[in-house]
């Protein structure tokens, strides 16, 4: 069952992770504005690195989801690794920015992979 639900969050972090990757690359001034950003010469460098970034996040997202389906001990570390990285960028964003959204996305979403990675790993232990 945790097992299930870790899936089905990896899911939508990967759905999610792979619209940012498109708009960051298709739709770079869609993007920013989204980030509080005016498209310019200047900016334009910034929405293609986050592009990059959030396609490097989902490649891990899918290989991940692709170790927990063939049951590999090694999800283990990178589904942590995720979900601490996206607590780490939910709180950075609020602390320097106040932006609450993040906090609410990808912490919340940091922390319910960190949970269910714990739980899934301490019911297939016993």
């Amino acid at each position: 069952m945790k097992k299930n639900l870790l899936f089905l969050v990896l899911i939508l972090s990967l759905v999610i992770e792979l619209a940012l990757t498109f708009l960051c690359f298709f739709k770079p001034t869609t993007a920013l504005q989204l980030f509080g950003l005016q498209y310019s010469d200047q900016t334009s460098f910034l929405g293609y690195i986050i592009a990059w970034f959030c396609l490097l996040v989902s490649v891990l997202i899918v290989y991940a989801m692709l170790l927990l389906k063939n049951n590999n001990a090694a999800h283990k570390a990178i589904i942590y690794i995720l979900g601490f990285w996206w607590i780490c960028l939910g709180l950075g964003v609020y602390i320097s920015f106040k932006k609450t959204d993040n906090l609410l996305l990808d912490s919340l979403k940091g922390v319910i992979l960190v949970m269910l990675n714990y739980f899934n790993n301490k019911e297939n232990a016993s």
